[in-house]
C-alpha cells in the first residue's frame, strides 16, 4: 500500500509545473466549488486531503481566517512545493502543507470541522476504507466534503490520449477508473456518503468551461496522472504519442475539456 502511494506522489510532482499551469482553468475552480460546499466559518479547523498545488487549500485558508487552520496533505512533494509558495504570496500563514499519508495524519484531540478531499478519494489504494479513516478525523457533527469527476467528463481527451498512448503498448484499466465509476453521479455520490456513516448529504453539480487546444492538452496528459501511461517509453515513443494525440484531437474535433464535477458534503456523527 505505501509503495503505490509513493507512486502516485511521485507521478504528480514528476510533473508538478505542467500540473500548476492547469491551475487558473481546471484545478482552482474545482477547488473553490469544493471549498464553499464546506461552507466554511471564521476560525474552523479544516483538513484538505489530497491537496495537490492548494487548490482547495487556499479558498479554505481565506474562509477560515487567521482565527482558524488549514492543514494541507498530500504525498506529491512538488505540487507542495508549489501550494506553499503561493500561500506565502497571498499572506495565507493559516494553511501549512505537510507531505504525508493523509489517511494515518495525525487529528488534532478535537478532531477537525471539516475534511474535504478534491478530486482524490478515487485515487486511495481502497477508497472506502480510506475515505472512513479521513471521516474519524471529524470532531462530532463535522462535515466531509468530496469533489469527483461526474460520469463522461473529460471524455474527449481522455479517449484521445488513451488511443494514442494504445498505439505503443497496452494499457491496463486503471484502479481509480472502477473506483470512480461508483460515486460518479448525484445518487451514487449521496448513497456512498450516506454508507460510510454521513447524515443529510447534499450534492451538487458543477460545469466548466476550459478551451483546449493539443498544446495544452498536451500539458494536461503529461502534468497529471495520466502521465503514469507514458512512464518506461523511450523520449522518441513519447513523442509519437503526442502527435497521435494531437492528430485525434484534431480530427474528433476535441477544443473543450468538457469539465463536470460532483460535490458532495455530509456531516458525521463521530
Amino acid at each position: 500500500m505505501v509503495a503505490e502511494r509513493n507512486t502516485v506522489g511521485d507521478v504528480f510532482s514528476a510533473g508538478a509545473e505542467d500540473f500548476h499551469r492547469w491551475s487558473p482553468a481546471l484545478w482552482d475552480p474545482v477547488g473553490e466549488v469544493t471549498a464553499a460546499a464546506a461552507a466554511l466559518a471564521g476560525g474552523e479547523s479544516v483538513l484538505d486531503a489530497c491537496c495537490g498545488a492548494g487548490a482547495s487549500a487556499l479558498p479554505a485558508g481565506r474562509a477560515v481566517g487567521t482565527a482558524g487552520l488549514v492543514d494541507a496533505v498530500d504525498l506529491a512533494e512538488g505540487l507542495l512545493a508549489i501550494g506553499k509558495r503561493r500561500a506565502r504570496e497571498e499572506g495565507l500563514d493559516n494553511v501549512r502543507f505537510h507531505a504525508h499519508d493523509v489517511t494515518s495524519w495525525p487529528a488534532p484531540a478535537a478532531g477537525y470541522d471539516v475534511v474535504q478531499c478534491a478530486l482524490g478519494v478515487f485515487f486511495f489504494p481502497d477508497m472506502d476504507r480510506d475515505a472512513a479513516a479521513l471521516t474519524r478525523k471529524l470532531r462530532p457533527g463535522g462535515r466531509f466534503v468530496v469533489t469527483v469527476w461526474e460520469k463522461g467528463a473529460l471524455s474527449g481527451w481522455q479517449s484521445a490520449l488513451r488511443g494514442a498512448v494504445l498505439t505503443e503498448r497496452d494499457l491496463p484499466r486503471p484502479p481509480q477508473s472502477d473506483q470512480l465509476a461508483r460515486i460518479d453521479t448525484t445518487g451514487t455520490l449521496a448513497a456512498w456518503l450516506t454508507e460510510l456513516g454521513g447524515s443529510a448529504p447534499q450534492v451538487t453539480r458543477r460545469r466548466f468551461e476550459a478551451p483546449l487546444t493539443p498544446a495544452t492538452a498536451w500539458v494536461l496528459a503529461v502534468g497529471s496522472g495520466t502521465r503514469r501511461m507514458l512512464e518506461g517509453l523511450s523520449p522518441e515513443a513519447v513523442e509519437r504519442v503526442r502527435r497521435e494525440f494531437t492528430a485525434r484531437l484534431t480530427e474528433d474535433a476535441v477544443t473543450d475539456l468538457d469539465v463536470r464535477v460532483v460535490t458532495g458534503s455530509a456531516r458525521f456523527a463521530v
